[in-house]
């Protein structure tokens, strides 16, 4: 009996506990609504107000617009609204195939930035680079232009034209009359083309150590990836080096099923958000290429997918990293429809974390001591003008033979002529003039949905610190420092390293296992000549 009656006590207990929880809740969330319903009216005097009083009338859905997009852009540079007037544009972004000059743009600063031309585009043929600052398109200045604005004002119909206006990282000022194409992205790259136009992978035939660049993670590389790494493998492919230099991200399951080829079991990635449920991808035994000596280049420019490839490669020992500091960007972005799929709300509800449990997002207010993006195990620093090396040497690369006998438009005397958006014509004449840069604003203070490689979903860190043009010292402006000569792959000083390593890891692998030297055979003696009958 006694039993029963301490049992009823602690119910009694935990039930009165219970309550007194509950109503203080309650009281809580009730003085939070009051809070909130207190900034709603605040919100509706200043919309009357303005409505009553202010020098002009105004629209007041834009005006409602441009209140939610403030308040969205407090949080971070990635989520936003989306209304009915740019959701058509921003849907051609997501499905990866759009009409437009093939650039991925982000804030830096407060300044409209090119944080990659995507290769075999328009923009890369004529020579917009990583880094590039657009200050001006069709003659109107970039200055407070929104991100949604750039991205409707650059794409359109192709066959149509637009202007631009850029500062190179080198600090020179360069004009561009672009024709606009129907962008469709070719991410996996070699070296160079042979004279079949087909991408060269082997760095080292002798040693058969392999290079593949992936300039993007869109719905088609991992298959194309797959492609290039059977035949490799067919020809007895002993090492690889993996460029991610200058690669912005992508689609997040084409990044896990490039990892998913180099490791056969683990974490590759992980999300966690604070509503959004737990979870992770995990690598299987099923298509995992065989073992070869591995490494990734990545750089500043190094974003989203690319860090989640090569942190999780890093992190499972498959590849050693070299190169510089990655961008930083490890935030999940949902697309939530909003007026009966009228307009979208694109919002940060995760964080991507790495295998170790590595969060590689840059928050606002990180700075380099903080734990960020993915760190190379051997850095190799490179200068601006180096990177722009690499860079025109890619451009060059992108160049089609077609061979001799190939027919060649009427009037044409080299193969380059026929290339849309490469002509001289597509420049203007007058020479490169060169500009002081502006002073930059300081920086404003279950499963998650695939990031997608809209252009509006790039990283906005700033680069590394460029030199000042008018510091002394500084390079030339003008025509000299427009135009670094193209690096050479012998020249690319991150390359090399990477290919010395792998060079190496057969001469290291002998040394631990203590081989002794290999010793060739003594000669054999002649046989006894017959004596003559």
């Amino acid at each position: 009996m006694a039993r029963w009656n301490l049992l009823g006590v602690l119910l009694v207990l935990a039930t009165g506990a219970f309550l007194v929880w509950a109503f203080e809740a309650a009281a809580e969330q009730e003085a939070a609504d009051a809070k909130l319903f207190e900034h709603y009216d605040r919100f509706i005097e200043i919309v009357r107000l303005v409505q009553k009083q202010y020098v002009r009338d105004v629209d007041t859905r834009k005006m409602f617009e441009n209140a939610v997009n403030g308040m969205l852009n407090g949080l971070d540079p990635f989520s936003n609204f989306i209304p009915e007037s740019e959701l058509a544009e921003f849907n051609k972004g997501t499905r990866g195939k759009f009409g437009g000059i093939g650039i991925q743009i982000g804030m830096r600063r407060g300044m409209l930035t090119v944080i990659s031309p995507l290769e075999d585009t328009p923009a890369y043929r004529a020579g917009v680079l990583s880094g590039d600052i657009i200050i001006e398109i069709e003659g109107k200045s970039t200055d407070n232009i929104r991100l949604e604005e750039a991205v409707k004002t650059l794409t359109g119909d192709p066959g149509t034209k637009v202007r631009l206006k850029v500062r190179h990282m080198t600090g020179s000022v360069e004009e561009f009359t672009i024709t606009r194409a129907m962008i469709e992205v070719h991410s996996v790259k070699g070296l160079s083309r042979d004279d079949k136009d087909q991408w060269v992978h082997l760095a080292d035939p002798e040693k058969k150590i392999a290079y593949v660049r992936l300039t993007s993670f869109n719905e088609a590389s991992a298959g194309d990836l797959r492609k290039v790494m059977d035949q490799l493998t067919k020809d007895g492919v002993k090492g690889l080096v993996l460029d991610l230099r200058f690669n912005p991200g992508g689609i997040l399951k084409t990044a896990i099923d490039v990892c998913d080829m180099f490791i056969d079991q683990g974490v590759i990635v992980s999300t966690k958000g604070r509503t959004t449920p737990h979870w992770e991808a995990t690598a299987t035994k099923d298509g995992t290429l065989p073992y070869f000596p591995m490494v990734v280049l990545i750089n500043p420019f190094s974003a989203s997918a690319s860090e989640i490839v090569s942190g999780c490669l890093q992190d499972h020992h498959r590849a050693i990293v070299i190169g510089e500091r990655s961008f930083g960007k490890g935030s999940v972005q949902n697309v939530i429809p909003l007026e009966g799929e009228k307009a979208a709300l694109k919002l940060t509800t995760s964080k991507y974390y790495l295998p170790a449990g590595r969060n590689i997002h840059r928050e606002e207010d990180m700075t380099e001591k903080d734990e960020w993006g993915v760190v190379p195990d051997i850095i190799v620093a490179m200068t601006p003008e180096e990177y722009v090396g690499i860079l025109r040497h890619r451009q060059e690369a992108e160049v089609l033979h077609r061979g001799e006998s190939a027919p060649k438009p009427e009037g044409q005397t080299s193969p380059d002529a026929a290339k849309p958006d490469a002509t001289k014509s597509e420049k203007p004449e007058t020479k490169p003039k060169s500009e002081a840069p502006p002073k930059a604003p300081p920086p404003k203070g279950g499963k998650s949905a695939p990031e997608t490689p809209t252009p509006d979903a790039a990283p906005r860190t700033e680069p590394p610190v460029m030199p000042d043009p008018d510091a002394p010292g500084a390079p030339p402006r003008g025509e000299e420092a427009a135009g670094p000569k193209p690096l050479k792959p012998s020249e690319d000083r991150q390359l090399q390293r990477a290919l010395d390593i792998l060079r190496s890891m057969d001469i290291v692998e002998k040394y631990l296992k203590h081989e002794p030297p290999a010793r060739p055979e003594p000669p054999k003696a002649p046989p006894a000549a017959k004596k003559a009958a």
